[in-house]
């Protein structure tokens, strides 16, 4: 059985629109069962075009089973995925997520089907991605895919009990301070100021304590060695994405759908130092500069 397709969206109607029928090209789509989550407006300005989503969600259809759910207030995203992937969790042991920025390649969800099932016993594993930054594949790599610390928030699938051991609240706060400097080292030199800026309501992000989770846990992530992910976020109109982005990416050849996984659970160590580049110090302060030229 196909792993259901657990959709959120906000106020942008075209950006969903552009997911829906991306969607629609991958051979599952007619045999998964899919929730669309739709977060409440802001104001009253915003209103009309989070009722435009709405009506449109209504209107979805080529899926096994479409189920949607309305926020009457705004929660925010991390809230509303927290919140939206655990109702999901509670009828399966699997789900695959979207933002309603993205557009998939048409063998995405054959990617994440074949990863979710082949690595579901495998603790190890705590999330499979659809998205992955541009790397030079080392030549005498054989797969289509690789594992890699950090998971991606762009179009990604985990399981429920890898789902349900996070720790959302992080209470003792002052025992996770003590992993500053280990947590920016698995992942990248942004995680902890991340962390400490949900700890401190500077952002809501549900991305960051997921990816701590899985931080104590030492677990791992599969990723495509070319994205199947095309984030369409960076037009200035979503909540966390501004108008130009350091994240490159390669597109999967959409005619590869006999992909070929690693045998053995580590990590390749040419290829997670340039993943682990795009969040170094150096391209976060070239970053900042361009979002301010950008913005």
């Amino acid at each position: 059985m196909t792993a259901p397709i657990v959709i959120f969206a906000f106020n942008r109607t075209t950006t969903l629109q552009r997911l829906i029928e991306s969607l629609k090209k991958c051979p599952e789509a007619a045999s998964s069962d899919v929730y669309v989550f739709v977060d409440g407006p802001r104001n009253d300005n915003e209103a009309i075009k989070v009722q435009e989503v709405r009506d449109y969600v209504r209107s979805i259809t080529g899926f096994r089973k479409v189920t949607h759910k309305f926020s009457e207030k705004n929660n925010g995203l991390g809230p509303s995925i927290i919140k939206g992937v655990s109702d999901v969790m509670a009828n399966y042991d699997r789900a695959i997520i979207l933002e309603d920025d993205l557009v998939i390649m048409p063998n995405f969800l054959t990617f994440m089907n074949k990863g979710l099932e082949t690595y579901e016993n495998i603790d190890k594993v705590f999330s499979i991605c659809g998205y992955t930054n541009k790397i030079k594949i080392p030549d005498d790599y054989n797969y289509n895919a690789y594992f890699c610390t950090r998971s991606s928030s762009w179009g990604w699938g985990t399981w429920k009990d890898r789902w349900e051991s996070v720790d959302w609240n992080l209470y003792d706060w002052e025992k996770h301070k003590s992993n500053k400097n280990a947590f920016n080292k698995w992942g990248g030199s942004d995680c902890f100021s991340m962390l400490e800026g949900w700890k401190n309501g500077k952002n809501k992000s549900w991305a960051i304590r997921f990816c701590y989770s899985q931080f104590l846990q030492d677990r791992l992530s599969l990723f495509p060695v070319k994205s199947l992910i095309i984030n369409d976020g960076f037009d200035g109109s979503g909540t966390n994405c501004k108008k130009w982005s350091r994240f490159k990416f390669d597109l999967m050849d959409e005619s590869i759908t006999d992909f070929k996984f690693p045998n053995s659970i580590k990590i390749n160590n040419k290829m997670f130092r340039q993943v682990k580049a795009y969040n170094g110090i150096p391209i976060r302060i070239w970053s900042k500069l361009m979002y301010y030229l950008h913005s």
